[in-house]
Order: C-alpha cells, then sequence, then structure tokens
C-alpha cells in the first residue's frame, strides 16, 4: 500500500540527490536545451528548413531562392526560351524553375482578373473512409417509359433531375466537413494532410519526457548497483520507494506535455500522452530491476525505449488504413488536436490496454526489488523467479495470464506489421509462428513459477479468456484468422495441451519444454488455418 508521506519524503530525496549530482545550473540548462531543441524542431516543420538555397543556378537573375545567377549555369533562358543539360541536377533545376514560373503566372492573372482569372472552382473534402457508405442504386427506367420530369426530347432534363437525386442520396449518407476555401490551388498542387505535421505535434508531447525517463533510470541504475535501495528498503516499502523516485520525473514530465496543451490550444491533449509516459517510466523500472550491470542496464534501456515509441507512434501512420490504430494512445491525440469525434471504446480499450502493461510492470518491478533477483542469475531465470513471487496461487495465474494478453497483444501487432515485408506465401506461416513463441514464452514463465497440472490449466484458461476479450471487443476482428478468433473450443483446447506441455517437460530444462510448446503450437495453428479455414 501506497504511503504518502512516505512517497513525499523519497521524492524530496531524490530532489535533493539531482541537485548534488547535477547542480541548480546543470537542470536548467538540461531543461533549457530539451526546450529550445523542441522549439527549433516545430519551427522548423512549420517554416520549413532553409537548405536548398542556392543549389541551381541560371544564367539571369530568376528572383527565387534556390537559384543563383552563375557563368556555368544549370539551365539557360534566352528569349523566352528555357535550355537544359541531360544532367539530374538540370533536369531538376528547370522543373523548379518551370513550377515558380506557372505560380507567379497564376498570381499575376488574379491580381489582374481577381475570381474571373477561375470561373470554374471544386472544393476538395477529405472524408473518413470508414465512415462512407454508397448511397442506394435506384431502379433505372426502362427504354419505353418516360419519367414525368422529362421535358423534351434530348433527355437533358432527365439527366439533371438523376443528378441531382444522386446528390441527395450521398448528402444523406455522409457528413461533409470542410474548411472554409481561403485560396485558390491548382489541381496539380492539390496534395492530402500532410502527416509529417501531425507526427511533430505528437512527439512535442512526449520528447520532453524522455530526457525525464532517462534521468530517472540512470538515477534507479546508480542506486540500484550501489546498493542504497536496500538501504532505502530499511526505511520505507518498496511502492513508496519506486512512486517516490519517480515522482518528481513523472510530475516535469506532465507540466511539458501540459505546456504543449495549452500552446496548441487544445487543453486536455496532455492526457492522451500519460499513458504513453507513465509506460515508458515502468518499462525503464523493469528492466533496471532485472538487469545485471550498467552496460546491460544501458543497452536494454535504449532497445525497449526503441520498442516502446515504434509501438506507440507507428500506428498512427497508419490510423485510416488498419483499424488496430486505434490501439494506440498517440492516434487517439492526433484525432483529438483535429477536432475529429473519438469513440468512447476506443479510449476504453486503448487506456485500459496501456495502463493493464504499466500496472504489470511496476508490480513486476518491485517483486525484483529484492538481492536474490537482482544481482546474478539470466534474465529468464529472474522472469520465472519474478513470476514465483507474484503468482501465489493458481487463481492468481489465472489473472496473471488474463492480464498478460496487453504483451502479448503488443509483440503480436510488431508481428502483424513485420509479415507485411514478406513474400505472400511466408506471410501467414510467419505470423503464427510468432504468434506461437509469444504466447508461450508468457505461459511458460507463469507456469514455471510452480510446474503441476493444475497451475497449467488455470494458466490456459485465463489466457484463453483475454484472447476472447480481445475478439470480442474487434480488436484482432481483421487477423482473428491468425488467432483462431472464430472458433471456441479449439483455441483452448490448445492453450491446455502447450500449457500441460510446459508443465510436465519443466523438469527436463525451460529450453526443452518451450521448444517442444512452440513446436506444438505452431503445427498445430497452422493445420488448423490451413484446413479448416
Amino acid at each position: 500500500m501506497v504511503r504518502i508521506n512516505s512517497v513525499l519524503k523519497v521524492a524530496e530525496f531524490e530532489i535533493r540527490k539531482l541537485r548534488k549530482r547535477y547542480g541548480t545550473g546543470s537542470l536548467l540548462l538540461i531543461i533549457l536545451t530539451a526546450a529550445v531543441s523542441v522549439s527549433l524542431g516545430y519551427a522548423s516543420v512549420l517554416s520549413g528548413i532553409d537548405s536548398d538555397r542556392g543549389i541551381y543556378s541560371a544564367n539571369i537573375d530568376v528572383s527565387l531562392e534556390t537559384f543563383e545567377t552563375s557563368d556555368n549555369p544549370d539551365v539557360v533562358l534566352v528569349d523566352s526560351k528555357l535550355f537544359v543539360e541531360q544532367s539530374d541536377k538540370s533536369l531538376a533545376a528547370a522543373e523548379e524553375l518551370l513550377k515558380h514560373l506557372k505560380e507567379e503566372h497564376r498570381r499575376k492573372i488574379e491580381n489582374e482578373f481577381g475570381e474571373l482569372a477561375h470561373p470554374v472552382k471544386v472544393s476538395v473534402v477529405y472524408l473518413d473512409p470508414s465512415k462512407i457508405t454508397l448511397p442506394e442504386e435506384k431502379e433505372k427506367p426502362s427504354e419505353t417509359e418516360v419519367p414525368p420530369s422529362v421535358g423534351n426530347e434530348t433527355g437533358g432534363s432527365a439527366l439533371k433531375n438523376t443528378t441531382a437525386v444522386t446528390t441527395m442520396a450521398v448528402e444523406k449518407t455522409i457528413t461533409l466537413s470542410k474548411a472554409p476555401n481561403t485560396s485558390y490551388i491548382p489541381p496539380g498542387d492539390i496534395q492530402t494532410p500532410s502527416l509529417v505535421d501531425r507526427m511533430v505535434l505528437a512527439f512535442l508531447f512526449i520528447i520532453p519526457s524522455y530526457f525525464a525517463v532517462q534521468v530517472f533510470s540512470s538515477s534507479l541504475t546508480e542506486d540500484k548497483l550501489l546498493r542504497r535501495l536496500e538501504v532505502l528498503l530499511s526505511a520505507t516499502s518498496r511502492s513508496d520507494l519506486i512512486f517516490g523516485k519517480l515522482l518528481p520525473y513523472f510530475l516535469l514530465s506532465l507540466l511539458s506535455a501540459l505546456a504543449v496543451s495549452v500552446y496548441l490550444g487544445s487543453f486536455l491533449a496532455f492526457l492522451f500522452a500519460i499513458p504513453v509516459v507513465l509506460l515508458l517510466f515502468s518499462v525503464h523500472t523493469f528492466v533496471v530491476m532485472i538487469s545485471r550491470s550498467y552496460r546491460e542496464a544501458t543497452f536494454l534501456l535504449l532497445v525497449v525505449s526503441l520498442l516502446i515509441t515504434i509501438y506507440a507512434f507507428i500506428p498512427a501512420v497508419f490510423s485510416t488504413a488498419i483499424p488496430l490504430s486505434k490501439i494506440s494512445p498517440i492516434t487517439l491525440l492526433l484525432t483529438y488536436i483535429q477536432g475529429d469525434e473519438l469513440a468512447v471504446i476506443d479510449l476504453a480499450l486503448s487506456f485500459v490496454h496501456y495502463f493493464t502493461m504499466v500496472f504489470m510492470l511496476f508490480y513486476f518491478g518491485m517483486k525484483a526489488l529484492n538481492p536474490d533477483i537482482s544481482y546474478g542469475k539470466e534474465i529468464f531465470q529472474k522472469l520465472v523467479e519474478i513470476s514465483r513471487l507474484s503468482v501465489t496461487s493458481d487463481y492468481a495465474a489465472l489473472i496473471i495470464a488474463f492480464l498478460s494478453i496487453s504483451f502479448a497483444f503488443m509483440v503480436e501487432l510488431f508481428a502483424i506489421l513485420v509479415v507485411f515485408i514478406l513474400p505472400q506465401q511466408l506471410m501467414i506461416p510467419a505470423l503464427l509462428l510468432c504468434v506461437a513463441v509469444v504466447e508461450e514464452l508468457i505461459k511458460g514463465v507463469i507456469v514455471f513459477s510452480h510446474p503441476t497440472l493444475k497451475r497449467a490449466v488455470f494458466t490456459a484458461v485465463g489466457f484463453f479468456l483475454g484472447e476472447k476479450i480481445l475478439i470480442l471487443f474487434n480488436v484482432l476482428k481483421e487477423y482473428s484468422i491468425a488467432f483462431l478468433g472464430q472458433f471456441l473450443v479449439l483455441p483452448l483446447i490448445l492453450h491446455i495441451a502447450t500449457a500441460v506441455t510446459l508443465a510436465v517437460m519443466a523438469k527436463k530444462g525451460y529450453g526443452k519444454a518451450l521448444g517442444f510448446a512452440i513446436a506444438l503450437h505452431a503445427v498445430y495453428d497452422y493445420a488448423v488455418v490451413m484446413l479448416l479455414v
């Protein structure tokens, strides 16, 4: 149980240690450097980086920043004619110059003729593909039937009415929203909304937290290796110690995200950054606790930071193509900033998914705060030992297995993204193999804590229930074939069979037990998918 007074005392101790380690001037310099870096990055995206000034040359002054006058030009303008060389640079310079001349011509006729310069205008409206439903087709009149609205032999009136009906059907089905048109853009220059700008906005919320997370993990690693944590544990509990050391850094991250929210005018946007920030803090805590040396901790922290960043941000890239992208709070953050509507079910699934992993990582990290686990032993043996301390009963095994589906889902989402680069005939087998490895590793860690048949069955049932929850909420709807989501009995039989295999073969070694269970899982999945689906 967390005690507020104890947490605050540990936090105060952490702040005093930071002052001694870095000094007030160093801390201010770090904060100022981070703020300047973020500001410059944001400004460069908005205004562009002026790195192409004078990269091309012409024989005369063309009043364009990318061009300069030269005696050996890339392009030559003579008597309104443009001459180029047979080189990539010369052709690129000609394209840049022609684009500039077209823009100048358009601006000139707009200034001279105003709106008459463009007598026909078309408004472009961007729609969410998932919300578009086609209008129902109307029965076409036969060749002998003449609609009452036809008033002449050409049928022009009939065509007009048909167009009107179709337009009305579309308007009733799709709700259009568009920004006011402030200027004319030639059709050739129309572009879809930039993803880069949106991703930079998302990074503004998270990047400052990386500095805080790195300082936190560095401080925690130092205290662990110097055995200060053991001294502190004599005066406080594990939870008070971890949360007390975490508090100053989390508040700094929260304030930076809040500042970005206020700056952008989206005052609640910082809430979407909290799950990602807490996941970073929790995974760093867990990795430090299971690391045997500073070198090992540094390597693992670098890897997990990269993976968490990819897991949080990459789904946002596919936000319009893959429904699974809504599992990331970053996708929801960008949706909120754009002013689009957020579904309650998407919010609930995303936040529950992330906070489940946060809770489990902090819980296991506290269990790992043990001299028998912190030093020596291989990482997998440490995981089994942590499981032995955490899973104290068969019902606890069921709950832990149920909650661990979040970690399985995270790794399997990585697999889904990766298998797309493989040849088509290898995609399904590769995905099924990855699913088998991930699920059997997770079940193995739980079963090995107490390798009995009862523990194996409870673990299998818990994992099975977790999978069905994902299918129930359509999280894995598009990929249910790989997870046997359309079946009820078969996945349960599979999980029980592999979990029992792990329990029976545990005495022969963890490696052999896992290898046999993974092979059984992969072959079973492949046979079911290939033969029954």
